[in-house]
This record gives structure tokens, sequence and C-alpha cells, in this order.
């Protein structure tokens, strides 16, 4: 659990190498793809090593794939709707029923 706000990336820096972390910030993903970095980072940062293992490619389409998955749910009308009764995008994105981990496949 974070106990503070944190700057985008500042998580996954510390499990990501930096190259890594370079080929994120210059591949045109959104602040979304790097929360979405973070919380694996967080949760997951194991399989997070694993998938940068897997290569840039892999890592990549697992990344992009994710971003666009919730940010077409956060755009939605019923994310709309949802926000405006103050839920957080954690917890409509789970009520769309929206998978936020990282699973890979070895």
């Amino acid at each position: 659990m974070l106990d503070r706000q944190t700057c985008p990336l500042e998580i996954a820096r510390k499990v990501l190498k930096l190259e890594t972390i370079n080929d994120v910030r210059s591949g045109g993903y959104t602040p979304l793809g790097y929360s979405i970095l973070d919380r694996w980072a967080l949760n997951s940062p194991d399989e997070l090593r694993m998938l940068e293992a897997k290569g840039s490619l892999a890592f990549d389409l697992k990344l992009y794939g994710q971003q666009q998955t919730e940010a077409q749910a956060l755009s939605s009308e019923t994310a709309r709707q949802a926000s405006l009764r103050g839920m957080s995008d954690w917890e409509i994105l789970e009520s769309m029923g929206i998978d936020m981990s990282l699973k890979i496949t070895k």
C-alpha cells in the first residue's frame, strides 16, 4: 500500500532497467500507461521483470494492450456516470470486470 502520492514511473524505476524506463518514456505511452506500469511494479514486480526479460516487443504489446483496454473503459458513458457518483478509476475498472493485474505466460 502506498502512503503518499508518487511521481509517474517512480515505482517502476525500482523494478525495471533504466533502458526499459527510457523506452517507455519515448514510446508514446500516456499517463494512464505510466500508472499501469507503476501498479504492475508495485503488485507484481517479479512478473514485470519476467515480462521485461521477454523483450521489448512482448513488453510493449502487453502494456499498450492494457493501456488501450483501460482507456476505452474509462472513456465510456458508464465510467463517466460512475465517476460522477464518486467512484475512483480503480473502482470503475473493477466494476466493469477489467483485469488490472499482470499475468504473463511463461
